[in-house]
């Protein structure tokens, strides 16, 4: 059985703040006295107390006859309460540390993935990466035939449930049989074509500060270029190629 006093302080209610908080649950209902009484504390600990257990919304205040009393919230609901604060007040922040975490140290990197779940987990790295904007060249081979049309049916929902926008930038040989009859812009997505002249052959995905590629279905090999400096570039040879010579 877990020590009750070790599992409060997990959840900010530690020292003197946890006597208090078990007397009033022993009691149920405790005058100021009674708590002094029952803990041992001073009468000014426990009103520093119970104020901070208020604050918490694990106790509350009934009057009767002019007398004070504090009675103990459901541990059920109030404890509840204070652990999705906490789950809130992560999720809040999270994104802000994960910016500034190694911010002041980065060095450009490479990681490469391997075979059909390593790609897999690549396309949903790019998801997770929450860029609204999804600039991309693909070739003349079909993704399905590396990831599975399975995969690629469902990736290209979550994408358009998280409200990803991609810019599909093809070659002009590339036109699958699984997109006839489908409205690009319904799956929120524009198309330009190369000349026919022009072949790219790797599929290339710019996000963020990275850039996937997407080798040949012979090769079966995928790698991110994790740098600022190159996704930057990356960026703007495709813009060109955009505004210009695609159609």
């Amino acid at each position: 059985m877990p020590d009750i006093k070790d599992s409060l302080e997990k959840l900010g209610i530690d020292g003197k703040e946890a006597e208090v908080y078990l007397a009033i649950l022993k009691l149920e209902k405790a005058s100021v006295i009674q708590l002094s009484k029952m803990t041992g504390l001073k009468r000014t600990t426990i009103y520093h107390c119970l104020d901070a257990l208020l604050a918490k919304s694990l106790i509350t205040i009934t009057e009767k006859d002019g007398k004070r009393s504090y009675l103990a919230e459901n541990p059920s609901e109030s404890l509840e309460n204070i652990v999705r604060e906490k789950k809130e007040a992560v999720s809040e922040v999270l994104p802000h540390l994960k910016n500034i975490f190694g911010a002041g140290a980065f060095q450009p990197e490479i990681k490469i993935y391997r075979h059909k779940n390593g790609l897999r987990k690549l396309f949903d790295e790019i998801l997770d990466s929450g860029e609204k904007d999804l600039p991309y060249y693909i070739s003349y081979f079909n993704l399905e035939e590396l990831l599975g049309e399975k995969y690629v049916d469902e990736w290209v929902k979550r994408r358009i449930r998280l409200g990803l926008k991609s810019r599909s930038l093809r070659s002009f040989k590339y036109k699958p049989e699984r997109e006839l009859g489908e409205l690009h812009s319904k799956q929120m997505r524009e198309v330009k074509f190369l000349p026919e002249e022009i072949e790219i052959k790797p599929y290339l995905c710019i996000y963020g500060n990275k850039v996937a590629v997407i080798s040949s279905k012979e090769e079966n090999l995928g790698f991110v270029i994790n740098s600022k400096d190159f996704a930057d570039a990356q960026r703007a040879i495709f813009q060109l190629l955009w505004n210009t010579v695609a159609i």
